[in-house]
């Protein structure tokens, strides 16, 4: 849902005039999530009580002998500036469900102002939608352009998302935009490759020139934990993978609890250099709801000495393969630095529950012995 969602079939039944701001969970003052400010829950309906002759003032306090509800108060006439529409007293010039005369509501995504209906300010109609050309990546800047699966939407243009570096090696494709791809961009100096010497597999790394040197390993000897080489020629490399192995895509995504808005800690390891990415989940429920902004957490602590990790924060399955990350949802400092994401919910009313995913990015280092730790603190 977006910040403007409003529900349109409440406003229609109660007649009510106040379109001043999004939905909001009230607690304990008669508002409840679904209803907009100065709004009350009376049965099964919000009822502005301050224009609905059914509930004129209060709940269940219906005016009577054809009396209008205006201001809260039953009356036989509508005061100066409001229109008698059924039996409540509203502003054409701002009543979404009688825009500019009686019975003339806005679409759910417009507001009425100066009796006419519209999209809000800074907002776009777009195939029938009020759309942020600013944000919106399928209509960036105008209708219906859209940015590719590894761009954003800033500021109206389409663009590579900020701090973003190559994030394969090996997989011909320009991660980050800079017209440079694998092994050519600067991002993966010292970064590896599996190859073939011999009947064993070996590794080639990449040079500061920006081109793959030799393919090294092969040779029969004693193996060594996780560097992508058969030294003993057995047929495979030596690892010793975390408890949350395999994790390496979005599909094989580890759940890290059952608890809903954890806060819980992992441990985990990358034990070879063909393990560049380890991939979790949590579930969150959006208690807040209509009213407040939360936050996730995750923090990348413990980065063994000489690696580099990153962390990326996803809302459900298909951003986590599309690598579609909200705002905020990155950390991609440099070196050994702790890493930290503070994701915020940038307005309401909006649903942030279920499914987030947190892909653990591997730049530099790898040890069949040396965990990092990551944190979750879920939606609160």
């Amino acid at each position: 849902m977006t910040r403007l969602a409003c529900l349109l079939c409440v406003v229609l039944l109660t007649g009510c005039g106040d379109d001043s701001g999004p939905g909001s969970d009230g607690g304990g003052d008669g508002r409840v999530q679904g209803c907009a400010p100065g709004e009350e829950l009376c049965g099964s309906i919000c009822s502005n009580t301050m224009a609905d002759a059914r509930n004129c003032g209060g709940c269940g306090n219906a005016c009577s002998g054809g009396a209008f509800c205006d201001m809260g108060a039953c009356r036989t006439t509508c005061s100066s500036g409001l229109t008698a529409c059924g039996a409540s007293c509203v502003d054409v010039a701002t009543d979404r469900a009688h825009c500019g005369r009686c019975d003339a509501p806005c679409a759910s995504d417009e507001t009425c102002r100066g009796g006419a209906c519209g999209c809000p300010d800074g907002y776009t109609r777009c195939g029938g939608a009020c759309l942020d050309p600013d944000t919106d990546r399928n209509n960036c800047g105008v209708c219906g352009r859209s940015c590719g699966s590894d761009q954003v939407c800033r500021g109206g243009t389409c663009t590579c998302p900020a701090g973003e570096r190559e994030t394969d090696c090996a997989d011909g494709v320009d991660d980050d935009c800079d017209s440079m791809v694998d092994c050519a961009d600067p991002d993966c100096e010292g970064a590896t490759r599996p190859c073939v010497v011999m009947t064993c597999a070996g590794v080639e790394t990449c040079q500061a020139g920006g081109t793959w040197g030799t393919c090294a390993g092969g040779a029969l000897g004693a193996e060594i934990c996780g560097d992508g080489i058969d030294q003993d020629c057995d047929g495979s490399d030596l690892r010793m993978p975390d408890m949350y192995e395999p994790n390496d895509t979005c599909a094989q995504c580890t759940l890290v609890t059952t608890d809903v808005d954890p806060m819980v800690t992992v441990r985990g390891r990358f034990d070879s250099v063909a393990d560049g990415v380890d991939c979790y989940q949590f579930v969150t429920d959006d208690l807040g709801g209509l009213s407040a902004i939360e936050h996730i957490r995750v923090w990348l602590t413990g980065v063994p000495v000489g690696h580099d990790y990153d962390i990326y924060l996803y809302r459900g399955y298909d951003n986590c393969e599309a690598r579609n990350d909200d705002p905020g949802g990155r950390s991609v400092a440099l070196g050994n630095a702790d890493e930290m994401i503070d994701w915020a919910e940038s307005f309401w009313p909006s649903e942030d529950g279920g499914n987030w995913y947190v892909r653990v990015v591997r730049w530099r280092g790898h040890s069949c012995t040396d965990d990092y730790t990551l944190t979750f603190d879920g939606l609160r």
